[in-house]
């Protein structure tokens, strides 16, 4: 699952010979991403061709010091770093409140193959536009290596289904001030390609 035609494309060129895969777009986003996801499960399973797991592939941005520019990102949990409540002094996430969690973990059997930085991966509805945003971020979330908008979306869609997840990002960006001239598509898209094949 992707959340642009671009990620896709850089998907289909890793494909592997050895897997049956569907790629597919959902739109930018959680919201997008779960509810693309889950009709997507739903409509395979009532074909009578369910599937066996779930990949959301794509672009992100890094924390500055935890993985540079071109890296793989794989995910050892997919974190909704929004989910809870803003208090003036913290963020409390919902776990505290017993409403749930804003943590799934992925399933890092189906990445093993794959070489690249691992850490949590933050989900977030708004792209940060600040340094001191990425700061704040990075010291709530010490061991997350990037930031994206769709993963956590994609992982609970899977969770609900009961199909193991995995999360693979390519870094595109550092997280914080919102400079594109220093963002490198490019580079990304083709670690993503060889990401990918290794899977």
């Amino acid at each position: 699952m992707c959340a642009v035609a671009e990620e896709a494309q850089a998907v289909e060129a890793g494909r592997s010979l050895r897997h049956e895969l569907d790629i597919l777009v959902c739109g930018v986003g959680p919201a997008a991403a779960a509810a693309a996801t889950a009709r997507t499960i739903a409509d395979n399973s009532h074909m009578g061709r369910a599937y066996d797991v779930v990949v959301n592939a794509g672009i992100c941005g890094a924390f500055i010091g935890r993985a540079k520019i071109g890296d793989v990102l794989i995910a050892t949990d997919s974190v909704h770093a929004e989910l809870g409540v803003a208090l003036p002094w913290r963020f409390q996430p919902i776990d505290e409140i017993g409403f749930g969690t804003n943590r799934i973990g992925c399933n890092t059997v189906l990445t093993v193959a794959v070489e690249g930085v691992r850490g949590e991966i933050l989900t977030l509805a708004s792209i940060t536009g600040s340094d001191g945003q990425a700061a704040n971020l990075a010291h709530r979330y010490p061991d997350a290596v990037g930031e994206a908008m769709e993963g956590f979306g994609v992982a609970t869609a899977a969770q609900q289904a009961g199909l193991p997840f995995a999360e693979i990002r390519t870094v595109s960006n550092f997280v914080g001030d919102r400079n594109v001239e220093g963002w490198d598509w490019g580079s990304a898209l083709k670690s993503l390609t060889t990401a990918i094949r290794e899977l």
